[in-house]
């Protein structure tokens, strides 16, 4: 029997990847504040739905299996502070709120790299080790991380009164196609902000769809990125360039096979969800 799954923002720049990914394999709806443009989701369902309104989302979700949850400001530089933090704090309240008020069982939350404190915070705050996994500590400064962080902290409230099944998951910067003509030079920069990471947003579907069908209970993270980074020069050599001291690598064996992977950890991600990337930058550019 096809499930029943809503996705939150489903019309959004990323959103529209995840629903062109279930709408085969679901009986998915689009909830978001406008109707998709992309031609391929004009025939799916559609909820105008503010995801801070509590009683519309209640509405929503009855009858639904599982909910992708992307709605969200998705960087510091889309809307004003106070803007962000209240609707990605109070619309990941509401989404988990009305799922478990509905008897939904599975929620998939979009969270960011950003709650480790590497993006925006300031830059002699390096990693604290190599490659960066699930088990770095967060350290978010500015609102826009802090608002991700406090997502994820309620996620976990939510799955601790045992009701519901969360997944997050941590994307890096996800590239989009008016960022090509930019991926050359990013990786070339060791100021680079987003430490060269990058996410294809055809792999952040992917492990969306994956966390779907993940064997699991409670609550679990996730960081989603590209195998490699953007640079072409070892990533070791770059880290130690940009930090001036390169920092403790746990895995001394992933540079050793591969001097340019990323220096976010996707192991975890490969192992249980059975995410592998797909999409290089080099295949973004048409190499």
């Amino acid at each position: 029997m096809s499930r029943n799954i809503i996705c939150t923002g489903g019309s959004g720049r990323l959103g529209q990847f995840v629903s062109r990914r279930l709408a085969p394999k679901c009986n998915l709806t689009i909830l978001d504040l406008n109707p998709p443009v992309d031609d391929d989701l004009q025939d799916i369902p559609f909820v105008k739905a503010d995801i801070c309104d509590l009683e519309q989302l209640r509405g929503a979700f009855k009858g639904q299996d599982a909910i992708l949850h992307l709605a969200a400001i998705p960087n510091p530089r889309t809307a004003p502070a106070d803007v962000t933090f209240q609707t990605n704090v109070q619309g990941a309240w509401s989404v988990l709120q009305a799922a478990e008020d509905a008897g939904v069982k599975r929620v998939v939350v979009a969270s960011s790299d950003s709650v480790f404190g590497l993006s925006y915070n300031p830059p002699d705050w390096p990693p604290q080790f190599l490659p960066v996994d699930e088990t770095h500590p967060v350290r978010p400064t500015e609102f826009y991380s802090l608002s991700k962080h406090v997502t994820e902290t309620i996620a976990q409230s939510f799955a601790a009164r045992g009701t519901i099944e969360v997944i997050v998951l941590r994307p890096v910067h996800v590239v989009f196609p008016p960022e090509y003509p930019e991926l050359e030079e990013r990786g070339s920069d060791p100021q680079n902000y987003h430490f060269w990471t990058f996410v294809a947003p055809e792999d952040v579907a992917q492990a969306f769809d994956l966390a779907l069908d993940a064997d699991y209970q409670g609550y679990e993270v996730f960081t989603i990125s590209g195998a490699n980074g953007l640079n072409v020069r070892p990533t070791l050599e770059m880290a130690a360039e940009r930090w001036g001291t390169l920092p403790e690598v746990r895995n001394p064996k992933l540079y050793a096979d591969n001097p340019l992977a990323s220096v976010i950890d996707i192991s975890k991600a490969r192992e249980r969800l059975g995410y592998e990337p797909q999409v290089t930058w080099q295949q973004m550019l048409g190499r």
